[in-house]
């Protein structure tokens, strides 16, 4: 593409590292989990709600995830996440 976009890499890579990097509540990495939020096409504030519902459910995360993507879920609807496991789990 050879665009210039007049960003200095090396001051953001350090800027990431030095400022965001210290207060991220945990690493940043690509799992299971994390790959199916873009496959299941959900935001991944559903992820930690997800995870929960999982083990109250005895279901997988990625089941959840793809079930909320197939209702359209959206954010702010963190709420229906436990209602989507309990529905799955009974079925």
């Amino acid at each position: 593409m050879n665009c210039q976009a007049g960003i200095n890499l090396e001051k953001l890579l350090q800027t990431a590292e030095e400022q965001v990097e210290p207060i991220m509540l945990r690493p940043q990495t690509v799992d299971t989990d994390s790959l199916m939020l873009g496959y299941a096409g959900v935001y991944f504030s559903f992820l930690l709600h997800a995870r929960c519902a999982a083990k109250q459910f005895g279901l997988r995360t990625g089941d959840i995830l793809k079930e909320l993507g197939k209702r359209g879920m959206v954010g702010g609807q963190e709420d229906m996440i436990v209602d989507v496991a309990y529905q799955l789990s009974k079925s």
